[in-house]
């Protein structure tokens, strides 16, 4: 999801600063944003980029932001309370993947889907602007497989299951 999103909003002409891991930082690059790693002095970095104002920030990490150095699990609330204190503002984050710590610090939360939307995203995927990676696909017979790539959590993109 969290490509998908960068895609979109450097389609609309949004400076996007993302964080991530090395798996996915080259891709991210490639479509221009961005990009700093995880994990400690990350605020630092996000900060030198952006020159100290962030207008908004979206947490998409399949893990809730939850990595703060080498993969090891952070305190509660993952990525959340730095990216409240890089934007200064609870309504200017939002996250569509740790629900737990958005109820307890505030954080806005979403899984809506914008049907009204759905048009213009078939259309950018149609035209090679919204893509969604997808790191393999597997067969029924296949799915303790994928379930443990997924569990993993570092597939390199979407698994997809074919029937």
């Amino acid at each position: 999801m969290g490509e998908a999103v960068v895609r979109f909003a450097l389609h609309r002409g949004i400076r996007v600063i993302a964080t991530a891991g090395q798996t996915r930082a080259a891709a991210l690059e490639e479509i221009g944003a961005q990009v700093v790693a995880y994990g400690e002095g990350m605020a630092e970095r996000v900060r030198a980029l952006s020159g100290g104002h962030i207008d908004r920030a979206l947490d998409a990490a399949p893990t809730g932001g939850r990595i703060d150095r080498a993969d090891q699990p952070s305190p509660a609330g993952g990525s959340l309370p730095t990216l409240i204190e890089l934007t200064g503002d609870l309504d200017r984050v939002l996250t569509v993947s740790d629900f737990a710590a958005a109820a307890e610090l505030g954080v806005r939360t979403t899984t809506e889907i914008r049907y009204d939307q759905m048009d213009e995203f078939a259309r950018l995927a149609g035209e090679g602007i919204l893509v969604v990676p997808v790191a393999r696909t597997y067969t029924l017979d296949q799915i303790q497989e994928a379930a443990e790539l997924s569990q993993s959590r570092r597939p390199g993109g979407k698994l997809m299951l074919v029937l």
